[in-house]
């Protein structure tokens, strides 16, 4: 089990809120081999108008080694307007 905090923070004066989702992608191996995974629902919807803080679970096998953990933010025409990766 993974645990995970985002904060998303949108900078500016006068900005219209943002409505869209964000997801979470690990990768890394599992039993040597290449091996990823996401949020088992699939991207989750996000708004905010300053700043908004994420936070949960993500269940993993206990042998995967997690690599990378990339956080994507997606506006809502589907078009990624952020994104941050975490190399471990």
């Amino acid at each position: 089990l993974v645990r995970y905090q985002l904060l998303v923070v949108q900078l500016g004066r006068d900005l219209p809120p943002f409505d869209g989702r964000w997801q979470l992608l690990l990768t890394g191996t599992l039993d040597g081999r290449p091996w990823s995974t996401s949020l088992p629902d699939g991207p989750q919807p996000l708004a905010l108008r300053q700043h908004l803080r994420v936070e949960g679970t993500l269940a993993v096998p206990p042998q995967a080694v997690i690599k990378t953990v990339r956080a994507m933010l997606i506006d809502a025409r589907g078009t990624t307007r952020a994104t941050q990766t975490l190399k471990l």
